[in-house]
């Protein structure tokens, strides 16, 4: 038996996406976590005051202590960290210890350089482990945790692991008749121009449409959009199991610049179409296929290609995604080599 220690990374965040991939990692993980006794911490808090630390107790020594200790998913590899505290990954010279060594899977990044600061690096350097790869979603995530010493492996985000040749050749290829659509509120993702386009386009091409509610910044944005063009709202779903119920209706698509909410639609054999806003759009499309349209091609390409007929054909690196996995299983080591 190893003991395990599992950084959560939807705890105490306000990002229903990052819910999404914890639920993914889990199930990618099973054998691992369900093999081993597991305890389970947050990422997005800090779990322990510097009094609690200075007193090392049972529960902290666990984590101190754990075999392995893996970071959970979401883009919380922050290039820049001097003067800001990244809110995805509570990282701090006095909580170290009990990050010490971990492992990731299928992290990413939150800025689109390859290049962190060198207090950035100084923490990374100290946390994360050299003696496992690491698995990272995209290639940028692998330059940079290769540019602090350690290995990685391009296995893409661990919501796509699943989505197989058979699983996308169940998804329709047509055009469905109602759907679900979503917008980013962050105020660095806004673009009122292209997002009331692509609003307007979903409302002309189906009967019935629905609004995925992933943050609250995000309702309050589709609030402004819809005042500002005079529609009337849209009726809003704010929980995953709400979100699954609809899509396992049938009949349906979707359509938004909320990347995890079109994976998870995929996940329900809902055709998507992911409005790319960021570079962790084109990562995905880059490293896995996944379908995406820049956003700024919403307004001369989006009604053509929702009304056209194309596959989901998902590109997934199995032989990454086994070489890592085989670290924590014993299984056989893949012939895939870690460059």
């Amino acid at each position: 038996m190893k003991k395990i220690a599992i950084f959560d990374t939807a705890l105490g965040s306000s990002n229903a996406g990052d819910e999404i991939i914890f639920d993914a990692v889990k199930r990618n993980m099973k054998e691992v976590f369900e093999a081993n006794f597991s305890l389970r911490l947050a990422t997005h808090v800090n779990n322990f005051s510097m009094k609690q630390m200075l007193h090392r107790n049972s529960k902290i020594r666990y984590f101190q202590e754990a075999d392995w200790k893996f970071i959970c998913g979401t883009n919380l590899l922050a290039q820049t960290r001097l003067g800001k505290i990244n809110s995805q990954w509570q990282l701090y010279p006095s909580n170290l210890t009990i990050y010490k060594n971990c492992i990731l899977i299928g992290a990413g990044t939150t800025e689109p350089t390859e290049k962190p600061d060198l207090y950035a690096r100084m923490l990374y350097k100290k946390v994360l482990s050299r003696e496992y790869i690491h698995s990272v979603r995209d290639d940028l995530s692998k330059k940079i945790v290769e540019s602090l010493g350690c290995r990685a492996v391009n296995t893409g985000c661990p919501t796509l692991w699943e989505l197989t040749k058979e699983h996308c050749s169940a998804i329709p290829t047509g055009k469905a008749n109602h759907c679900i659509v979503s917008v980013s509120g962050y105020s660095r993702q806004t673009d009122p121009r292209r997002d009331a386009a692509m609003l307007r386009i979903v409302r002309r091409n189906y009967d019935k449409v629905w609004a995925w509610i992933q943050t609250t910044e995000d309702e309050g944005y589709l609030d402004a959009l819809e005042v500002s063009s005079g529609e009337e709202p849209l009726p809003r779903i704010y929980s995953i199991g709400a979100f699954r119920r609809i899509l396992c209706g049938g009949n349906i698509d979707y359509v938004g610049t909320r990347l995890h909410g079109g994976i998870f639609a995929l996940h329900n054999y809902c055709r998507s179409i992911v409005i790319g806003i960021d570079h962790r759009a084109d990562g995905f499309f880059a490293t896995n296929n996944l379908p995406v349209l820049p956003r700024r091609n919403v307004e001369s390409e989006l009604e053509e290609r929702i009304n056209s007929r194309f596959e989901t054909d998902i590109a997934i690196d199995t032989e990454a995604i086994a070489l890592f996995k085989s670290q924590f299983t014993g299984s056989e080591q893949s012939i895939y080599e870690c460059k």
